[in-house]
């Protein structure tokens, strides 16, 4: 429930209409005990409208807040500059002629409670309308707004409007100038994925006064909101009342000042865009608006990016709320509303969601109202924490996620144009249709795939020359799979070839890893964290160790204990996407834990993005020892590198606290001393935990070309610990 309205009302010349304005709202509002503040804004009248203002303000100054222009400046600024001084969480943009009814404003409070909406307009009712040249310019202004921006409201300019006080200075946030914005209230909001509902209202002619139309011609007025319209397609294209535009209300100056490419790059990148619904699953060429944003969104400071986040997380609040019941429902329970985050601290208020809850609800609770299912795309994660995962992305998001990828990529150096290669399966798990989309896309972007989970100890001079034969500027694949070839070159392989740049992803990388693939393929390691559900979280840059999170699409919180873990310290990672509407994933712990960051001090490579430190592993990778010491997999990782030349492949494996089984392929030097020695050294760390030793042939890799070092059926809450 709203606690207070603010009625905001532009006023030009209206001295005849005030006293009454004001008396009847009161009583109207005071009837049904409707806590509420008027907000007059005196357009910079020639008459005695400021005079009656005052008036109105002296006899009643808790209520009603008086704002003057020196010059006359439009309803629409009028609008802004009321709302700027309202105090009220529910704010009503009303005219001052009384033809919109005050007498109507409980009924409007009453239907905006109980209807789920961002937005709700009263429309005019043909009662009592006079049958003008102005009523039927009216209704044929209506219909062409409904035909550019593809809708159907009985009234389209109506600005008789209700919605919380946020999200209406939001939606009035032009980015192009109109001589008559008013016309495009509605429409703003349904662009920026507002919901909007209607309210037929009783509207009467004017008995005092004369409306500032009367002072222009009407072909010239008409030739003038035609001009508008036209711009306005530009700047709210379909008008489209689902939320799907990706960066709406990023600053000019994080827009690159022109295109990153030129020449035949620039004709490589323009021609795969244009051509996405080709070779793209659901992605289409709007996706190049996205990537262009974000090549000027990582140069913002800090805390302009945190405004960033701020304004969208807002945004997805209030779709969360309104249209999935799983978070009305965890708002309710938190006795909170969209309107009280105020910050992006205030986000730890609501409660994480769990991959058990997103499991049993998705169907039912998860999936919004307005969810499109031919923009949605399934995603199933590989089931590596011993449990297979189902969720879904939408458009947005996917399209998203395609310009977070290709902006990161370049952080290496590589250029569009310059041929790659992956370690990756291409097809798995992927229909005909898909899979030949999937091989245009590589095609154009000269990306060649080999499948990881091929790979072999006999495969990889085979691998060696596929690269070799197209000597990739950046190869990008598991960790894994990069230290089998970073092996096989040290061992006496050969690439006739030096790449600029690794990406590495998919598992963890530790620092023994990593320094061998330098070694071994002669170039940089970028790191990437990601996950099947968001793809590409946060990568490194060419400077530092600590990896930046793609704040554009993401709020990425390392927890201890529930709150954000100190600089050093390792927690749990909590992610919200930002994008996704058709299924919101808010507080979503993802399973994952990784060291928090120093943010006080910038990155060297001068972007403003956030970082997080080294990615730890799983939530559910850790093992329980029987000296109650709980150890991540990267304790495992780091012990067992100080004994390859004995121990060639492990893997920890528990199934109940205090005990683990050490699945073991041998090395060549290994002995039963040197064994003993190791379990000795173990024991220094996990006490008196059973150990059972399974010595195996080979660790075989998941289906997707993963290995886990610790398999755990134990179930364990990091926060708990």
């Amino acid at each position: 429930m709203y606690e207070r309205l603010s009625i905001v009302v532009p006023c030009f010349n209206e001295e005849a209409n005030i006293e009454a304005l004001v008396s009847r709202t009161w009583a109207a509002l005071d009837s049904e005990q409707i806590p509420a503040e008027m907000v007059l804004v005196d357009d910079a009248s020639t008459d005695g409208t400021w005079a009656a203002i005052c008036k109105q303000q002296a006899a009643d100054p808790e209520r009603l807040k008086a704002v003057r222009f020196e010059s006359n400046q439009g309803m629409f600024a009028a609008w802004q500059a009321g709302l700027s001084e309202a105090s009220g969480d529910l704010a009503c943009l009303m005219d001052a002629d009384l033809q919109n009814q005050p007498e109507t404003l409980p009924q409007m409070w009453s239907a905006f409670h109980a209807t789920q909406c961002h937005v709700l307009q009263g429309t005019r009712s043909s009662i009592e309308w006079d049958r003008t040249a102005r009523f039927f310019s009216s209704r044929g202004l209506n219909s062409l707004l409904n035909i550019v921006f593809g809708d159907r409201a009985a009234d389209n300019k109506s600005g008789f409007v209700m919605a919380p006080t946020p999200l209406l200075i939001d939606i009035l946030q032009f980015e192009r100038k109109y001589r008559y914005p008013q016309t495009f209230i509605r429409v703003a909001a349904r662009a920026k994925g507002y919901q909007v509902s209607e309210l037929e209202t009783l509207f009467q002619p004017r008995r005092a006064g004369v409306s500032f139309l009367a002072s222009t011609h009407p072909l010239r007025t008409y030739a003038e909101v035609l001009s508008d319209i036209w711009r306005a397609a530009g700047e709210f294209a379909r008008g489209s009342n689902h939320p799907m535009e990706a960066l709406h209300g990023v600053s000019e100056k994080a827009m690159p000042v022109s295109h990153p490419y030129s020449g035949l790059r620039r004709v490589q990148l323009d021609a795969y865009f244009a051509t996405m619904p080709l070779h793209a699953w659901l992605i289409r060429p709007r996706a190049k608006e996205a990537y262009l944003a974000l090549q000027g969104t990582q140069w913002l400071e800090p805390g302009e990016l945190q405004d960033l986040q701020l304004w969208r997380l807002r945004r997805l609040l209030w779709h969360a709320f309104v249209h999935v019941p799983h978070y009305r429902q965890a708002f309710t329970e938190q006795g909170l509303h969209p309107r009280d985050i105020g910050d992006l601290n205030d986000l730890r208020q609501l409660p994480m969601l769990s991959k058990d809850e997103v499991s049993a609800q998705l169907y039912f609770n998860l999936f919004s109202t307005v969810h499109r299912k031919k923009d949605m795309h399934k995603i199933a994660t590989s089931g590596s924490t011993g449990k297979p995962f189902v969720t879904y992305a939408d458009r947005q998001q996917l399209e998203m996620r395609f310009a977070n990828t290709l902006r990161s990529a370049e952080w290496t150096g590589w250029r569009v144009g310059d041929r790659q290669a992956r370690l990756w399966h291409q097809t798995l798990g992927m229909k005909q249709s898909q899979v030949y989309r999937e091989k245009l896309d590589a095609w154009m972007m000269r990306r060649t795939f080999i499948p990881a989970f091929e790979m072999t100890e006999a495969g990889l001079n085979e691998l060696a020359q596929e690269l070799n034969a197209i000597k990739p500027v950046l190869i990008d694949g598991y960790a894994e799979s990069l230290n089998f070839l970073a092996a096989y070159l040290e061992r006496g392989g050969s690439l006739e070839f030096t790449p600029h740049a690794v990406i590495s992803s998919a598992q963890m990388l530790t620092e023994g890893t990593r320094d061998q693939i330098e070694r071994g393929l002669g170039c940089r390691v970028y790191d990437k964290y990601g996950a099947r559900e968001f793809s590409g979280i946060a990568y490194q840059c060419e400077h530092g160790t600590d990896h930046h999170v793609l704040d554009e699409s993401y709020i990425v919180e390392v927890l201890k204990n529930g709150q954000p873990a100190a600089p050093g310290e390792t927690g749990e990672v909590v992610i919200t996407d930002l994008n996704n509407y058709s299924v919101p994933l808010i507080r979503y712990r993802i399973g994952d834990l990784a060291v928090a960051a120093d943010n006080s001090q910038p990155c060297p490579c001068g972007r403003g993005l956030s970082r997080i430190g080294a990615i730890q592993g799983r939530t559910q990778a850790l093992v329980h020892c029987a000296n109650g010491r709980w150890l991540p997999g990267t304790f495992f990782a780091h012990f067992f590198k100080e004994y390859d030349y004995m121990v060639k492949f492990f893997q920890v494996v528990q199934t109940e606290r205090g005990r683990f089984t050490l699945n073991i392929v041998k090395g060549p030097h290994w002995t039963k001393q040197s064994w003993e020695d190791l379990i000795a050294a173990l024991r220094e760390y996990v006490g008196d935990t059973a150990i059972e030793t399974a010595y195996v042939d080979s660790i075989p890799l998941l289906a997707t070309g993963k290995r886990t070092p610790v398999v755990s059926s134990v179930r364990v809450d990091f926060q708990s610990l």
